[in-house]
């Protein structure tokens, strides 16, 4: 049995929030130094900014970031629960000057999922964003308000009542979702950012892009029993007809 009271948040604007929480990834966060795109590579480059959520032992990350690869016109995720996912994680270790990095496929991906403390999440099924990333190219896809997403996934744990995990089964949030917080990419920003490509990256050759989102919306799919409701997972399906949510928004939300 797990807890999702296990650890208490000092910093969380809930008395009641926890401190720490995630979902496996396939692709974790990556070293920047190890990561070396180039115009003529097959790889390609993920970079966003956020907040060192702080974590308790023995949890690893503050918070993890879960995107998946994308049939935008199908509204399904691809790769099932081996494949097709690229996940930032939230590690002090891996954030570099306040920027995660990683490397992935070209492709287009939607964001997935916010988790933490392994089985808890907040599933953006219904209202998420898609962006595309090429070969050879390296993408910004601005800053991420890390710090609303985790609070906002404390309290609907503490307010469901859904703070133990019998079993090890995962708990998944699929209603009122907020849209994934991001910030605009400007010049400015896009400067800190190939400023610290020059610091980190020094085997990455191309300048950052920012990202071009677009809507999305995905169907979810289950654990390998078919018993419980989870983002991603088995047997994903196409999005549910669209429903009136006020939280919902087709573009990112800023900060």
């Amino acid at each position: 049995m797990g807890s999702f009271m296990e650890h208490m948040n000092r910093n969380s604007l809930s008395a009641l929030a926890v401190l720490a929480l995630a979902s496996s990834p396939v692709v974790a966060g990556q070293k920047a130094e190890k990561i070396a795109i180039t115009a003529a590579g097959p790889k390609a480059a993920l970079i966003i900014k956020a907040e060192d959520i702080p974590i308790s032992y023995p949890y690893q990350t503050g918070f993890r970031l879960g995107l998946q690869i994308y049939d935008p016109d199908l509204q399904t995720m691809k790769g099932g629960p081996f494949g097709g996912s690229a996940t930032f994680e939230g590690k002090t270790k891996l954030f570099y000057g306040g920027y995660l990095v990683m490397d992935v496929k070209p492709g287009t991906y939607v964001f997935r999922d916010l988790s933490r403390q392994d089985r808890w999440a907040l599933c953006f099924h219904n209202s998420s964003l898609q962006f595309t990333v090429q070969p050879g190219e390296v993408i910004f896809l601005g800053e991420f308000n890390s710090g609303q997403h985790v609070r906002e996934l404390e309290e609907m744990a503490v307010m469901t009542g859904r703070v133990v995990s019998t079993n090890s089964e995962a708990v998944h949030f699929f209603d009122g979702i907020t849209a994934p917080m991001l910030s605009p990419v400007d010049e400015l920003s896009l400067n800190a950012v190939g400023e610290m490509m020059k610091k980190y990256m020094p085997n990455t050759t191309v300048a950052a892009k920012p990202a071009n989102f677009s809507p999305a919306r995905f169907g979810t799919g289950s654990d390998l029993f078919g018993l419980n409701r989870v983002c991603g997972g088995y047997f994903t399906k196409k999005a549910k007809p669209a429903a009136a949510s006020p939280k919902e928004n087709s573009s990112p939300q800023t900060n």
